[in-house]
């Protein structure tokens, strides 16, 4: 047994720390589907065979947001203060102008003056920032610790079941006319644990629901197999699905969607 910890201490040394190592190997897996042509996006959204074997969400979520910007557009990235390393290669790979602003209830863990024009320190139920003030807004894999067991990241936080709501009005409210929101949470069956939540189908539809009648929402949902990575799928073909469900480093089934609002606020008999 006093051997493992030398194995690993060479490993380390030979390879590089294994979580470095990790970050590194979901950016360069996101890369591929950065390359891939997204003709009918955000309606459609494509993603590359086998893509992400043995990864998290990460690498879906990073292509997301890829889709998302455009040069020179005022983007909100919502808990910013903890974010992955591949989140910052992301960062540092968009073509400039950038501008970005960061908000977060905790205080940042690194120094984020390389990526951000702003950093906020701010509750993003009532940030207390301009209303249209920014054309695409990122929660990624933040809105299922809204309201949650913040304890890991900060003392400042509310446990309250309803807060992810008041987070999404916050955001839209924030969003620009023709602006476009993307949210991403883990997935499937209903689960609480403590410092996060998984998500169902009920719980995501209270949220989105209010939004249908004056905003474009598409939906899309992604389920993690360990042979052939992440795919899209129906919503129902995770009804099933936990959170740890599979060694991936993070969840097992992803639900996204994007929200576009609307130069004229209302979508008079309009279909998404």
């Amino acid at each position: 047994m006093a051997r493992i910890p030398f194995v690993r201490a060479l490993s380390t040394f030979l390879l590089g720390d294994p979580a470095h190592r990790l970050q590194r190997m979901i950016f360069r897996e996101a890369a591929r589907g950065f390359r891939l042509e997204q003709p009918a996006f955000p309606r459609e959204i494509h993603l590359p065979p086998a893509f992400g074997v043995g990864l998290p969400e990460r690498v879906v979520e990073l292509v997301l947001a890829r889709s998302t910007y455009v040069p020179g557009a005022r983007v909100l990235d919502v808990g910013h203060s903890n974010i992955m390393e591949c989140h910052r290669l992301l960062l540092n790979s968009l073509t400039p102008p950038k501008h970005f602003t960061g908000v977060d209830i905790a205080a940042p863990t690194y120094d984020v003056s390389p990526y951000y024009e702003r950093s906020i320190i701010a509750d993003i139920t009532n940030t207390g920032l301009a209303a249209d003030s920014f054309d695409r807004i990122w929660c990624i894999s933040t809105l299922e610790h809204v309201g949650m067991d913040n304890t890991g990241y900060t003392g400042n936080f509310t446990l309250d079941g309803d807060l992810d709501a008041s987070a999404l009005r916050e955001m839209y409210r924030v969003l620009a006319a023709d602006g476009t929101l993307l949210i991403t949470v883990p997935f499937g069956k209903s689960e609480n644990h403590g410092w996060m939540k998984n998500y169902d189908l009920s719980a995501w539809h209270r949220l989105l629901d209010p939004f249908r009648g004056y905003a474009h929402v598409y939906e899309h949902y992604f389920r993690y197999d360990r042979t052939a990575g992440w795919m899209q799928v129906e919503a129902s073909r995770l009804a099933a699905t936990g959170y740890y469900d599979n060694r991936n480093a993070g969840a097992s089934g992803l639900a996204t969607v994007l929200v576009h609002k609307p130069v004229v606020e209302r979508i008079a008999g309009e279909r998404p």
